[in-house]
């Protein structure tokens, strides 16, 4: 049994390339449809004969319905004239919005999900969301006689006021706070020492005595008496007795960084009911 899946896109070229990735991923052309109200739009932008002559019609035989008219004859040919869900009225609303409807016929239930997950990914709204938004500006249900909306009320209605949130990103850099420099240089400095020195001298001693000489005594002899005296001798020997170990430490403290971030707010007021639109929203992952 043949189903058809329909999602709402905010404008005509999102459904577009809604259509050209349903496209790529193996749907047949000429089972898609793009519905919009633009002046280049009408029912059945699929590109196949059947359709082109169907938007011939709508155009050509029926001028005073123009678009808007073109996709009422959508519905009724998928749910005939008088089984129309309450909801239908709704997609109607977001074409006259200025929104796009894109319609898929599947046959599978396998490719209803896979149809279901691209139109997800090229941004289909989430319409009962869009509905809700309606309501409060004063939506009671379509209006079939109801112009399609201006390219500035389309512009108004979306208006966006973003919402800025600054975040503090403290992160750290190395700075030279100081250091030391080591030089090494020879010093001098006076120093005494005593020490004892010894010395030997001859010794020259006459002695008076009163003896008889021998033989010996007549004999002819010399002896050699050496004198020695100790001198200082100075020698030097280096010994280390410190070292100057040069290196460096590192360790960690914690600092609280204080500062201020900005951001913006929206407040929403609601005021009385005029009959005007409100700004659109749209959501991530709307169901269709």
């Amino acid at each position: 049994m043949v189903q058809t899946v329909i999602g709402v896109f905010n404008s005509f070229e999102d459904a577009e390339r809604a259509r050209s990735r349903l496209e790529s991923e193996g749907i047949s052309r000429s089972d898609i449809e793009v519905h919009s109200s633009g002046p280049r739009d009408g029912l059945g932008l699929s590109g196949d004969a059947t359709a082109r002559s169907a938007t011939r019609e709508t155009e050509v035989d029926r001028p005073h319905e123009g678009p808007l008219g073109g996709i009422e004859h959508f519905f009724k040919r998928l749910f005939g004239s008088s089984d129309e869900p309450e909801e239908v009225g709704n997609y109607h609303e977001a074409v006259r919005r200025g929104g796009a409807l894109l319609s898929v016929d599947v046959d599978d239930e396998t490719s209803i999900e896979r149809v279901r997950d691209a139109l997800y990914a090229e941004g289909a709204v989430d319409i009962d969301s869009r509905v809700a938004q309606w309501r409060s500006g004063g939506y009671t249900g379509y209006d079939r006689n109801a112009p399609a909306y201006t390219a500035d009320e389309i512009t108004a209605e979306r208006k966006a006021f973003p919402v800025v949130q600054e975040s503090l990103e403290v992160g750290k850099r190395e700075v030279l706070t100081g250091g030391v420099r080591v030089y090494s240089r020879v010093t001098e400095t006076p120093v005494s020492e005593s020490v004892n020195l010894r010395e030997e001298h001859a010794t020259i001693e006459r002695r008076v005595v009163d003896r008889p000489a021998t033989a010996v005594d007549l004999k002819e002899g010399s002896v050699e008496i050496r004198e020695t005296a100790e001198e200082p001798v100075i020698a030097k020997t280096a010994r280390v007795v410190e070292e100057v170990v040069v290196g460096k430490e590192a360790s960690t403290k914690t600092q609280t960084v204080n500062d201020t971030v900005r951001g913006t707010e929206v407040d929403v007021e609601r005021t009385a009911g005029t009959g005007d639109s409100p700004a659109a929203r749209s959501v991530d992952k709307p169901p269709l």
